[in-house]
C-alpha cells in the first residue's frame, strides 16, 4: 500500500491516511462573501480519519479582507461550525481552523505590519489568543496560524516588504519574533501538539518576496521545530492571477535545507496528482498532501 495511504500521527492528530482536505484561497473573490455555513461545508467531502484544513477565519473585525469576512463572533458563526466538526467527527475526521489576519488598513490594500507599533502589535497577538479560545469552545481539534500568502505574519517574515527598525525588522531572528509570539500566544490555549504553522516560501502573492528566502524559511523552519510544532503547511497559490514562485521541492538543494531543519510533519498543498502526490509522500519530502475534494475522494477509496 502507497505511504499516502497509510495511518499518520501528526502531533496529538491521529490520522487514517495523508490526504489532507486543505481549503484553497481565492483573494480575488472580492465581490463575494463567503459565510461560516460556506466555510464549513468543506468538511462534507472529508474521507473517514482524515484532516479538514479550513478556509480563512478572520481572528478579528479588523483582520478579515473580502470574501473572507466573518470571523467566529459572526451572527450563526458557532452554530455552522459546530455542526459542521461534529460531522467530521461522526467519520473520525479531524478539523482544524486556520486563523488568519490579512494584513491591510481597513478598506485598504496597503501593507499593515509597517504601521503597528507596539500596542498595536500586542492588539494583534491578543487576537489570535481569543480567536484560539473560541475555536476550542467550538470543538476544533487544534489550530493553524497562516503565515502565508501576504497575511500579515508574512509581512513580517520577508524584507522584501518588512522595513522595520525595531526588534520586529532587520535581521532574519527579528523577523521571525512576530510570528513566534503568535506561536507562544496560541499554544499557552492549546497544547503545542495541536497548533501548525502555514507557510508560502518563495511566494510573490502581493508582493512579498525576500533578498534570501532559503535562509529566511530554513532558519524559521529550525525556530518552529525548537517550539515543537508538530506540522507546518507550504502552499502556493494562484490567488489573482499573481506570479506563483515555485514550490520548495523543485529546488533540490532548498528541499534539503527545509527538510532538515523541520523534524516534524510538512504537509505540502498545491495542484498535484494522483502520482504527484504519491512520489512527494514516498520520497519523504512530504508527510502529508492537501489537495481539493476530488483526490481527498479517490484517495479514501484506494486505502
Amino acid at each position: 500500500m502507497e505511504k499516502l495511504f497509510l495511518p499518520i500521527n501528526i502531533g496529538a492528530l491521529d490520522l487514517a491516511h495523508r490526504v489532507v482536505m486543505a481549503a484553497a484561497s481565492d483573494h480575488g473573490r472580492t465581490g463575494e462573501r463567503q459565510s461560516a455555513a460556506d466555510c464549513g461545508a468543506c468538511v462534507r467531502h472529508v474521507s473517514p480519519g482524515g484532516l479538514v484544513i479550513t478556509p480563512p477565519v478572520p481572528v478579528s473585525a479588523a483582520a478579515a479582507s473580502a470574501p473572507f469576512l466573518d470571523g467566529f463572533d459572526a451572527p450563526g458563526a458557532a452554530a455552522a461550525w459546530g455542526g459542521a466538526i461534529a460531522l467530521a467527527h461522526v467519520r473520525k475526521a479531524r478539523v482544524v481552523a486556520r486563523l488568519w489576519h490579512s494584513g491591510r488598513h481597513a478598506g485598504q490594500d496597503s501593507m499593515l505590519a509597517a504601521a503597528l507599533d507596539g500596542a498595536g502589535i500586542d492588539a494583534v497577538i491578543e487576537d489570535f489568543r481569543r480567536a484560539a479560545e473560541q475555536a476550542k469552545r467550538l470543538g476544533f481539534d487544534g489550530v493553524e496560524l497562516d503565515a502565508a500568502d501576504g497575511s500579515l505574519p508574512d509581512q513580517f517574515l520577508q524584507d522584501g516588504v518588512n522595513r522595520r527598525t525595531d526588534r520586529y525588522g532587520g535581521s532574519i531572528q527579528n523577523r521571525l519574533n512576530f510570528l513566534c509570539e503568535l506561536v507562544d500566544a496560541v499554544a499557552g490555549v492549546w497544547s503545542v501538539e495541536r497548533v501548525g504553522v502555514r507557510l508560502s516560501p518563495f511566494g510573490q502573492f502581493r508582493g512579498m518576496s525576500d533578498s534570501d528566502p532559503v535562509t529566511l524559511f530554513a532558519t524559521l523552519l529550525t525556530t518552529l521545530g525548537g517550539q515543537e510544532l508538530p506540522f507546518v503547511h507550504l502552499v502556493r497559490t494562484a490567488a489573482d492571477g499573481a506570479p506563483l514562485g515555485h514550490l520548495p521541492y523543485e529546488d533540490s538543494a532548498a528541499a534539503t535545507r527545509f527538510r532538515a531543519a523541520f523534524p516534524s510533519a510538512i504537509i505540502v498543498s498545491g495542484a498535484f496528482t494522483r502520482q504527484r502526490a504519491v512520489e512527494l509522500v514516498r520520497s519523504r519530502w512530504a508527510d502529508a498532501i492537501g489537495v481539493e475534494t476530488g483526490m481527498a475522494e479517490e484517495g479514501a477509496g484506494g486505502r
